[in-house]
């Protein structure tokens, strides 16, 4: 494959990659995470500070990177900002990282490149997750430079490489705590290819000897990268102290002190085979085969005719990713958006394997046939990741949707929205919010605009607001309180299976009618 060739094609794969990415931000509910991150957010650009907060919410690059969005749209309220002000930022990371494969190209050889581009580009997962407002894209492209850029240095030996991926490894810690995780299946990997290598008796592979001082200036700067965020640029030296500290949290969830505990099959059930009662299948069996093909090829295949130092590389991230796949399915804490963190392992490996595939074949018509019918099935996945991202982005039926909020939260908002509008108070409506736990997210996403709203995660002794928003557990405190001057206007569903209600004072509902000409 030519130079000129190779580089159309990884440019045809990023095109297509932000054709499913960017289109219609806006075309599902904030699930509760995403607002919870957008609030977050809000204190850093209205307020101008971050606090680092060590048992939840993650690290500072998330909302360091939507700065740029705000100031790009030129919005100057946090009332004013759209879902896709936010969703833009890990879209833009989302398609950026199709292009990073190209300083892999030399170790996965440029057709695997090509096939692993396309396979990332069309990918459900990818595609669904790069439009989330969540920390887990960034941590992936950030998890893919440090990668290329260490692939930079072993083959060239310049400091420039090494620093740039100690940058990327503290962009990766500040980003979110599970980084651990990615360095630990690293190190697991650095030492099985050398112990792989001894026991062969080969010779080292590397070109040029690494000096220790090298290492160490690179784990220097990613301290340096890691702590200015923590500490958001100087002004907050607790966060140093509190990235520490954020592990024994997150060591307590991830052995079994939370909700979101699976069992080991959690992530390849929703890879492998997907479909919910009579709803559509999906799968990302093509990109599992294929890797299965190119681990095959890596570990077990001799390639006379490959680079020592490229085949090094293929081995190691055959390694790396088998660990950090297996590190995640061990963990008993799981969120289907950390499956991300492995997938782009198994994409660049199942490029690896179609591209062997491809050059095993024996005749030119044979391997036109076999590539014809991989862009088929990648196509499929095309329609799948089309599917996911914009005909079902917040349906149970959709592999990738968890613990999301329901179209009916948008209903609501437009209906308070309406019965504010309408009343003299306007946004100086009060409005109250009770609910069983703080588990109202994304409610205060929804009413953000209102200046006057309160939540309450028990029944008030006093419930006498305008509007009243509230779980079902409470409806019989809201009727002995608010039956003769409320309304209950009608239910709805927060999550699936999880109603709300809406209450509205008389006078509010009045004034509502009048504005529609029914009273």
């Amino acid at each position: 494959m030519t130079r000129y060739v190779f580089f159309l094609l990884l440019l045809t794969a990023t095109v297509i990659a932000a054709s499913l990415r960017w289109p219609q931000l806006d075309a599902r509910p904030m699930h509760a995470d995403e607002a919870v991150q957008a609030r977050r957010f809000r204190d850093l650009w209205i307020d101008h500070r971050y606090r680092y907060d060590p048992y939840e919410f993650h690290g500072p690059t998330l909302a360091y990177a939507t700065l740029p969005s705000v100031w790009w749209q030129g919005v100057n309220t946090f009332a004013k900002t759209t879902a896709a002000t936010y969703r833009i930022v890990p879209a833009i990371f989302g398609v950026c990282l199709i292009l990073l494969l190209f300083f892999l190209s030399d170790a996965l050889g440029r057709p695997s490149t090509v096939a692993a581009a396309l396979l990332a580009a069309v990918s459900p997962a990818m595609v669904f997750y790069s439009r989330y407002y969540i920390h887990e894209t960034l941590l992936l492209f950030f998890s893919l430079v440090a990668m290329a850029a260490a692939w930079r240095y072993v083959r060239s030996g310049k400091l420039a490489w090494c620093l740039a991926a100690g940058v990327a490894a503290g962009l990766m810690q500040a980003t979110k705590e599970t980084a651990v995780l990615s360095f630990a299946a690293a190190g697991a990997a650095t030492v099985s290819v050398v112990m792989l290598r001894r026991w062969r008796a080969e010779d080292s592979p590397l070109p040029h000897p690494i000096p220790w001082w090298h290492l160490a200036a690179a784990l220097a700067i990613a301290l340096v990268t890691a702590m200015t965020l923590f500490t958001s640029f100087g002004a907050h030296p607790r966060g140093i102290l509190d990235a520490v500290l954020t592990y024994l949290p997150w060591i307590g969830r991830a052995g079994g002190a939370s909700p979101h505990i699976w069992p080991w099959h959690f992530y390849l059930h929703r890879l492998a085979w997907w479909q919910v009662a009579d709803g559509p299948r999906f799968s990302e069996g093509l990109i599992l085969l294929l890797a299965a093909v190119g681990l095959g090829f890596a570990l077990l295949g001799r390639q006379p005719n490959v680079d020592r130092t490229a085949r090094m590389a293929v081995g190691w991230l055959s390694c790396y990713t088998l660990a950090l796949a297996a590190i995640y399915t061990i963990i008993p804490y799981k969120t289907p958006w950390c499956l991300l963190q492995f997938l782009i392992g198994l994409i660049l490996l199942a490029g690896y394997g179609a591209a062997r595939i491809i050059a095993a074949t024996p005749t030119l018509a044979v391997k036109s046939l076999v590539g014809i019918v991989l862009l088929g099935l990648a196509g499929q996945l095309s329609w799948q990741a089309y599917q996911a991202a914009l005909v079902l982005p917040a349906d149970p039926r959709n592999p990738y949707v968890y613990a999301h909020a329901t179209p009916d939260i948008e209903r609501l908002a437009d209906d308070v929205r309406q019965l504010t509008e309408a009343f003299t108070d306007g946004p100086q409506t009060t409005i109250l919010v009770i609910y069983d736990g703080p588990f109202y997210w994304p409610l205060p996403w929804y009413l953000r605009a209102q200046q006057r709203v309160g939540y309450w995660t028990r029944m008030p002794d006093d419930a006498q607001a305008a509007i009243v928003i509230s779980f079902p557990t409470y409806d019989a405190d809201l009727t002995s309180q608010l039956d003769d001057t409320h309304l209950m206007t009608g239910y709805y569903a927060n999550r699936p299976q999880e109603l709300i209600q809406l209450w509205v004072r008389m006078d509010v509902w009045e004034s509502h009618l009048r504005s529609l000409g029914r009273l």
